[in-house]
């Protein structure tokens, strides 16, 4: 299967993606590049593509400029998967590096058809059930609960991409939390552990996801309730969805 490798680096950030091309660069991969979306730049008025009541009740917090900025160049790099001629796209944030092993278990894991988006870099390591054993001491896993962090490197099938990207609009969550829920996107969502990337020096000091204080952006204990329930909901879904995953044979 022919994988394509795209990364989402703002303009304003040319050292990033200088880094981030040695490194791919040194594993044999040859990046595209996606121009980031500036949430910051876009006022709040125009940001049309946010459900700002529903992120409210789901999220708990105001949405910040960053991560509006984060979720539109997350859509446009997978909007480029979908229209690409390679069977599948791995997008990145320009604050990874590859693992030696990451091409390797990649192309373990393209060689089935059993998945449409996995993720492989993460900030949690929660409790997963294990579907197919890839290279590497890698596995191909469903989680049990989450979320599990990052949406700094994922794989997408050609094929699925057009789809997840429809399925992710409006916003209504961060992307990060967006892209893993296989359940509502009715696309086989997993992830590989363990990762096959390690985050750079610069994922200190993250360029897209910058926003307000946390504590400014939550909302009162009582307007938290609905996210109380919806998270309750989400994690019974989410353990469904695990146990209904299929293992390998």
């Amino acid at each position: 299967m022919r994988i394509d490798f795209f990364v989402i680096n703002l303009d304003r950030s040319p050292e990033r993606l200088a880094d981030i091309r040695a490194d791919m660069a040194a594993a044999g991969i040859d990046l595209i590049r996606v121009a980031g979306v500036d949430g910051k730049a876009i006022p709040e008025a125009e940001r049309d593509l946010l459900d700002t009541p529903r992120f409210l009740r789901r999220h708990g917090k105001r949405p910040a400029a960053g991560e509006y900025g984060c979720y539109l160049s997350h859509l446009k790099a997978i909007e480029a998967v979908a229209a690409g001629a390679a069977e599948a796209g791995v997008v990145f944030e320009d604050d990874v590096r590859p693992r030696p092993e990451m091409l390797a278990v990649l192309q373990a894991l393209a060689s089935r058809d059993d998945w449409d988006v996995v993720r492989f870099a993460h900030h949690r390591r929660p409790s997963r059930r294990r579907l197919r054993v890839l290279p590497e001491g890698r596995t191909l896993a469903a989680s049990f609960h989450g979320p599990t962090g990052s949406a700094a490197a994922y794989i997408v099938r050609r094929t699925a991409a057009q789809r997840l990207a429809e399925a992710l609009k409006p916003m209504s969550l961060p992307f990060d939390v967006a892209i893993e829920r296989g359940w509502d996107t009715k696309l086989r969502t997993f992830d590989i552990w363990d990762d096959l990337v390690a985050f750079s020096q610069r994922s200190k000091t993250s360029q897209i996801e910058v926003g307000g204080r946390y504590g400014s952006r939550k909302l009162k204990p009582w307007r938290r309730l609905p996210t109380l329930v919806f998270r309750a909901s989400e994690l019974v879904r989410r353990i469904a969805y695990a146990f209904a995953a299929e293992r390998a044979r």
